[in-house]
């Protein structure tokens, strides 16, 4: 026997992005059911400390972080070169935040609004009625429960646990991510460091590498590699002898984790369904944080569930619209810079030396733009300097052969990829041809 229960929409996850469609979608009157497969504050645990960029408390209406949840602000940061000390200012504030107790507070914000959470809860499954999703199985220690719902949403993270139960027939994607789809992240936590060791936000692009703060006096030594936690760790290795032979520092722990590290699905709907977040791949493909991107296609989410809520039809076509705003915008630019980094994983390592030495693509006016909008913009005079220094830099030597094709490639490539996304269909009817091209795009790149 299960027990039945009964709501206006289910969504699986009660991390970053569901306890924000949770709390949202509460407050426009719906009842909700989120079910979480931890305890009570594990979510966000096996994380720990993370950053969220100043402008997006107010674009997403969450109050500034205070208390224990509040680690620092960092008004600006750094990111370096290979080699050499001379490193970008990136004149753009963060806030370093206690993950855990973030997404308490984010759960308490949608108990607040009358969403009930269900934790220590495994989704088991969709429920279907003829093929169409018509609310989830889940489970607990002691129970079989069905939540009936009209619409489901898969907020589970980077595993997409309601994504890939769907039926093929439904128009998204239900393949599980690929083992080497992911960036491998590795967290050292130290303490008791040298007086001249980085502090406050650092980057290092060449390595993927990063030295964030940490508690009270220490620091957060972190990588992220792509296809095998292995080679993260072996990167890691090299970069901290090249940039800090002989450092002393004491460890008081060490994490990893996984983020995406692929372009989303072609679709984030179907009939009565919806993927946001981690599991939808929506994590920034220039650092692999996925928080607030992922609470842009919340934000889109809400508003369109519950237009077809209250219309009563939750088909398709209703949810549609959350495709073409989120592939229209963010997810152009995303797909943009996806296509740029794949290839411009080619750079060698004095390419990178280069690049930054002449402003190009490492500057900290790029870095910021990146952050803030998710895209460079760049006037027909910044375009004239730069095709300039990149032709300079090969016929000098000092950009080789190799990265100079690479980079004009992924110039090209990036461009069409992100037109073409920004040409999403209006209308379901025309997605198939869009989804072919799309993917002819992609195999090119």
């Amino acid at each position: 026997m299960s027990r039945v229960m009964e709501g206006d929409l289910v969504i699986i996850g009660a991390g970053t992005a569901g306890s924000y469609l949770g709390w949202r979608l509460g407050q426009r009157g719906h009842r909700v059911y989120l079910v979480e497969k931890q305890k009570a504050g594990e979510p966000g645990s096996h994380i720990g400390i993370f950053h969220v960029d100043e402008i997006r408390f107010a674009q997403f209406g969450i109050p500034l972080p205070e208390g224990d949840e509040l680690i620092g602000y960092y008004p600006e940061g750094r990111a370096w070169p290979p080699d050499g000390d001379e490193a970008q200012i990136v004149r753009y504030p963060f806030y370093v935040m206690e993950m855990p107790l973030f997404i308490k507070r984010l759960q308490s914000y949608a108990t607040g609004a009358g969403a009930q959470i269900l934790f220590e809860t495994e989704f088991t499954g969709l429920l279907l009625e003829e093929e169409r999703p018509a609310g989830i199985k889940a489970r607990t220690a002691s129970e079989e429960l069905i939540i009936k719902a009209p619409l489901v949403i898969d907020a589970s993270g980077v595993d997409g646990v309601g994504r890939v139960s769907l039926p093929a027939s439904l128009g998204v994607e239900t393949d599980p991510i690929d083992p080497q789809d992911f960036l491998y992240v590795i967290l050292q936590y130290w303490d008791d460091l040298e007086e001249d060791f980085p502090r406050g936000l650092n980057f290092y692009p060449f390595h993927k590498a990063f030295i964030n703060p940490g508690y009270g006096e220490g620091a957060i030594v972190g990588i992220g590699q792509p296809e095998k936690l292995e080679i993260a760790a072996q990167v890691q290795e090299q970069f901290l002898k090249e940039r800090f032979p002989g450092v002393k520092y004491r460890l008081v722990k060490k994490t990893w984790g996984r983020t995406p590290y692929r372009r989303p699905p072609f679709s984030l709907v179907a009939d009565s369904f919806m993927v946001v977040g981690d599991a939808a791949f929506m994590t920034k493909p220039f650092s692999g944080e996925g928080v607030t991107s992922g609470f842009t296609a919340c934000q889109i989410a809400v508003e369109t569930a519950d237009a077809a809520l209250q219309k009563g039809d939750t088909s398709r076509e209703q949810l549609w619209p959350l495709n073409v705003r989120y592939f229209r915008d963010q997810g152009a630019k995303f797909a943009g810079l996806m296509a740029q980094l794949l290839v411009a994983a080619e750079l060698s390592r004095n390419d990178v030396n280069y690049l930054f030495s002449r402003d190009i693509i490492f500057s900290g006016y790029d870095f910021e733009q990146m952050n803030r909008y998710f895209w460079v913009k760049m006037g027909p005079g910044r375009l004239l300097k730069t095709a300039a220094a990149l032709l300079g830099g090969r016929l000098s030597g000092k950009l080789s052969r190799e990265g100079f094709a690479a980079l004009m490639k992924a110039m090209n490539s990036s461009e069409a990829i992100k037109k073409h996304y920004e040409r999403f269909p209006e209308n379901p009817a025309d997605f198939p041809p869009w989804e072919a091209q799309a993917r002819e795009l992609w195999k090119r790149n």
